[in-house]
């Protein structure tokens, strides 16, 4: 293992971007480096972070480089018409400072000096050490450490706002004679507390993780209402079902699929709510799980940006049980199958007492989102061994003083995973400024979050008290464990105004209304993907005459994430009792767990022995072998 300041550079340029709305994405023709680079770091913040930026000189000032002048800047400044549309702070005619392609910078720099002032001062000293070790000024570090949840809390912005303006589901039903059958089959099969009454099956779409119908008639077809102001393109609709594991897709040429313009007469009004109906080629099996999805593009181009497209809504599922399957609701998780327009999602767990081998603690995490042949190549471990406190470990990237999952000498391990949500400080501060408003974070970033807890916390209950209180600059859904067992989640929060919910931190045994595990197989584990479970509910309310909706009405990971966290959570079941850290490299490169493209990095902690495990350098990041590294050891003064 190369110490800091004797660490050969490796050859190369690369970056970290955002592309199509992700993050992390450039092209580039380096070459992967041999190993893992691991850098031992000594003394105080300053000095920590003059060494980091000395050993990886050349790889920080490339990051920046490519971040800014050929990925994430021009990605930005795409984004410019949607947003100026809609805060006319960003007019680049009103204010010309934003147009001629400094949109972006001015975007990020903004937000980046405003998070500044809530790092706290020894990370900031930190910042500066890279800077100076690595001969680039402070300010490039600083959009390096920040930029993150400045692009995140913009993204759900623009996110959202596309969304709704694209074609959206306003109701599904039972169509046909299945209609009346379930309307006076003796069940209750929205479980709304009423049996048999008049339209039963018929409901406003509403994204859920679980069924929507029960018990449902075997020659049910299936009925969606699309809505777009500017009408639906009906060549592009599409309608997959899911029957027994197997995924078939209609379009407008079958026959099996149906669909008319509500009103039609003799001159139909193209814009009018499009109804679509799928009637299955053949009767539905009984007692079976079934997923209906559609997707659709409305009928106008947006033109600027070129190149000229239609606004495609994001695939919206439902899922039904059939006659004689007998269970409630929650008993069907809605989850569907990917038709390969979706992957796997970052995720984490934790297992300790009856889920591992010799039951001590484990902590587990696979960060994705999008990597494009350029990130992987530049993971780098991290060890801190500061003048005072305990050492710790974390895997990031060269220039950033954090990573996304870490633990301490104390044995403390964390993990992050990203969480869209409209509960974030900027869309507090357009709430608060409406059209004037600027895109302006607050908060800490979450990398920062994550150091704070290793440097300090002694527990896990310690780290998430700390990450609650922590303003948070963006969603985020955290998993902390300690060496004495104690698991817990954390689902972070904005906190955009008194009335909206909050951050919260449950352990492993949190049961939600039902009785049902929160965030658990078995109760001696937590595991976590991109949704949230405790906070279903993250924010409603209403922004520039929109009506803001929770997480699950517009994130385009939430399906995924579901179908993530249910094959997760069938690993995790398949494997307790058995699971060391050997075994738990094999989870991590299940196919079903794994992003094939945008993988970034895998670690492992063992907290008792205070190891790490990392895998990164590949795509996907399981590909390549787990470096261990392990922390001195570590006895409180």
């Amino acid at each position: 293992m190369a110490k800091a300041g004797t660490r050969k550079a490796q050859q190369g340029w690369w970056g970290l971007a955002l592309v199509a709305g992700l993050i992390f994405a450039a092209c580039n023709t380096a070459e992967p480096p041999d190993s893992l680079p691991i850098l031992h770091l000594h003394g105080t913040p300053y000095q920590r972070g003059f060494q980091h930026g000395s050993a990886m000189a050349s790889e920080v000032r490339s990051f920046y480089t490519t971040m800014l002048s050929t990925s994430l800047l021009p990605y930005l400044n795409r984004q410019q018409p949607d947003i100026a549309a809609f805060l006319k702070s960003y007019d680049s005619i009103q204010h010309p400072e934003y147009g001629s392609g400094q949109f972006s910078y001015q975007l990020l720099s903004e937000s980046a000096l405003e998070l500044e002032k809530s790092i706290p001062a020894d990370l900031v000293a930190e910042m500066h050490g890279i800077a100076d070790g690595a001969s680039v000024p402070y300010m490039q570090v600083l959009m390096l450490n920040t930029f993150v949840d400045s692009v995140m809390g913009a993204r759900a912005i623009t996110q959202y706002l596309q969304q709704i303006q694209s074609p959206v589901a306003t109701q599904f039903s039972l169509a046909g004679a299945a209609s009346a059958t379930a309307s006076g089959d003796g069940i209750d099969n929205d479980e709304d507390g009423q049996t048999d009454e008049l339209a039963e099956c018929t409901l406003p779409y509403a994204p859920t993780a679980v069924a929507t119908l029960r018990d449902v008639p075997l020659n049910s077809a299936f009925r969606f209402v699309l809505k777009d102001a500017d009408g639906i393109d009906q060549s592009s609709v599409r309608v997959q079902l899911v029957v027994a594991g197997k995924l078939r897709t209609y379009t407008q040429k079958d026959a099996q699929l149906a669909m008319t313009l509500q009103g039609s007469g003799s001159k139909p009004d193209p814009t009018a709510p499009l109804e679509v109906v799928l009637t299955p080629p053949e009767p539905l099996p009984a007692a079976a799980i079934v997923t209906i999805a559609v997707q659709a593009s409305d009928a106008k181009l947006v033109l600027d940006p070129p190149p000229a497209k239609a606004r495609t809504m994001r695939i919206e599922q439902v899922t039904v049980t059939t006659a004689g399957f007998g269970k409630p609701l929650p008993a069907a998780a809605n989850l569907g199958l990917s038709d390969g327009t979706t992957q796997p999602t970052s995720l984490a767990f934790a297992l300790r007492k009856a889920a591992t081998k010799d039951g001590g603690t484990l902590l587990a995490a696979h960060f994705s989102l999008l990597d494009a042949g350029t990130s992987h190549k530049h993971c780098v471990i991290q060890i801190h061994q500061p003048d005072s406190g305990p050492p710790f470990a974390f895997v990031g990237w060269a220039g950033l003083a954090y990573g996304f999952s870490g633990m301490s000498a104390r044995g403390v391990a964390i993990a992050a995973n990203h969480s869209d949500t409209l509960n974030n400080p900027l869309v507090a501060a357009v709430k608060k400024k409406l059209l004037l408003a600027k895109l302006v974070d607050t908060g800490i970033p979450v990398g920062f979050a994550v150091r704070q807890a290793l440097q300090a916390a002694k527990t896990a209950k310690e780290a998430a008290d700390m990450l609650v209180a922590t303003p948070q600059s963006f969603g985020w859904n955290y998993l902390v464990a300690d060496a004495s067992g104690d698991l817990r989640a954390v689902e972070a929060l904005g906190g955009i105004e008194a009335s909206a919910p909050h951050t919260v931190a449950y352990p492993a045994d949190a049961r939600d209304s039902a009785g049902s595990y929160l965030s658990s197989v078995r109760g001696d584990d937590v595991l976590t993907t991109v949704h949230y479970r405790a906070l279903a509910d993250d924010f409603t309310g209403k922004l520039l005459g929109f009506n803001l909706q929770p997480q699950r009405f517009w994130d385009t990971y939430y399906y995924a994430s579901l179908r993530t966290y249910a094959n997760l959570a069938h690993e995790i079941d398949k494997g307790y009792g058995m699971f060391d850290a050997k075994m738990l490299q094999g989870t991590l490169r299940t196919a079903s767990l794994v992003d094939p493209h945008d993988s970034m990095q895998a670690s492992i902690a063992d907290l008792a022995a205070r190891v790490l495990w990392v895998a990164a350098g590949q795509v996907p990041a399981t590909n390549a072998n787990f470096v261990k590294v392990t922390l001195p050891a570590w006895s409180e003064p």
